[in-house]
């Protein structure tokens, strides 16, 4: 996802440079070739002195480290006086970041916690259907995917996703496999009947059509950070906050055994020769050891938005954001839900940087973009199809 952030960066003509952190150097390298204006850094975000340092020559940086260095980097730009954004914080996460808001104040920083796919584009597609209603009673975001095998050309950018064969079929992870195994893993939080409620992993199954070329999936509810921010950002009387994610059968009847056996734990460890590890660790190492030198699989990814309320004084009434985002030949990205929150990303990075945001604070992604802005800026990427459709409750 960070090659895919740098690769919308490198497309904008009002950066006048962008610089490629990673801990491992040679991956930082080879993302910097293709751009230009960029730079190369061997940096590890858990050294915050070095980092902080790093920071100071620039405006605004895109955290897609995974979400367990969010406050690190965040605290880091704080030092440093940069602005901040990151691709989400899994719920728990993203609470503790929100609690610096005034931290984030006194250092004169904006810090955007959740500026990607899904939460970020989720977040601004829910702000701006809410906007439009006197009264809101419920908001549901449901994620889907499909993938396909039969694709005619290989992308340039490679995700950090790994795939294993079961029987004759694939299980593919399409981002890093720790943050999968959390989603679904984790007891997920609802916002129901106007409070926090928490769930049992994969509960609440949902069949949703969304539209071509994802079609239907199994949708799921899931630990996600837009419910940990929309209740409070979209008020209005909103009672009903509810996140799903569409999961492949072949994900579920993996995972599923896996969770219900406690092998997704971490609080416990378990002794291997001689060394101590948490069972998740086991498994994320085992998972990324059958990672394979191949094609990726082509990745199509849907997002709906359904907001329910009252439009003036017309009760029950209904407004549905439908996005659908399929591999990008121009991007040279096979994965779309990796474009989708690398282009977002970068969008939310890029207006941090111009000053076009909200702040200082922590804010969510609602709270700090204008979301016809940002919906402006994502049409003009010219990678997603976004419609809109009224209804009845």
């Amino acid at each position: 996802m960070g090659s895919a952030v740098a690769a919308d960066l490198s497309r904008s003509n009002r950066l006048s440079e962008i610089g490629i952190g990673d801990v491992d150097y040679a991956r930082a390298k080879r993302v910097v070739a293709e751009i230009p204006q960029a730079r190369a850094f061997k940096i590890d975000v858990s050294r915050k002195d070095e980092l902080s340092s790093l920071l100071k020559k620039y405006d605004a940086v895109v955290n897609a480290t995974w979400y367990e260095y969010n406050l690190q980097v965040m605290e880091a730009c704080f030092e440093a006086k940069c602005d901040y954004n990151d691709l989400g914080g899994l719920y728990y996460m993203t609470r503790r970041q929100l609690r610096l808001k005034e931290e984030a104040r006194k250092a004169g920083v904006t810090a955007i916690v959740g500026g990607g796919e899904s939460p970020g584009v989720t977040n601004v597609l829910a702000s701006l259907a809410a906007n439009q209603f006197f009264k809101v009673d419920r908001v549901k975001i449901l994620v889907g995917a499909r993938e396909q095998r039969n694709s005619s050309w290989n992308g340039r950018s490679r995700t950090q996703g790994a795939e294993l064969r079961k029987g004759q079929g694939r299980v593919y992870f399409p981002f890093s496999v720790s943050t999968v195994i959390d989603e679904y893993s984790k007891d997920p939080i609802e916002y129901l009947e106007g409070r926090l409620v928490r769930v049992p992993p994969l509960s609440g199954n949902e069949v949703v059509n969304f539209p071509r070329p994802v079609g239907k999936n199994n949708c799921h509810y899931c630990l996600h950070s837009e419910v940990a921010t929309l209740p409070q950002t979209i008020q209005r009387g909103v009672r009903y906050v509810e996140f799903k994610l569409g999961v492949s059968e072949e994900m579920y009847t993996t995972l599923k055994p896996l969770i219900d056996l406690g092998l997704t734990s971490e609080s416990e460890t378990i002794r291997v020769d001689g060394s101590s590890i948490s069972p998740k660790q086991f498994l994320v190492n085992f998972f990324n050891s059958k990672s394979r030198n191949q094609a990726e699989p082509s990745r199509a990814v849907a997002i709906r938005v359904r907001v329910l309320g009252a439009i003036g004084r017309k009760e029950n009434s209904g407004l549905t954001y439908d996005l659908v985002c399929g591999p990008s030949r121009s991007y040279g990205i096979k994965n779309a839900t990796a474009l989708m929150t690398g282009v977002a990303g970068s969008i939310f990075g890029q207006l941090l940087a111009s000053g076009r945001t909200r702040g200082p604070g922590v804010l969510a992604p609602e709270e700090a973009v204008d979301p016809k802005e940002f919906i402006h800026e994502l049409d003009n990427r010219k990678i997603a199809s976004l419609n809109l459709r009224k209804s009845s409750a």
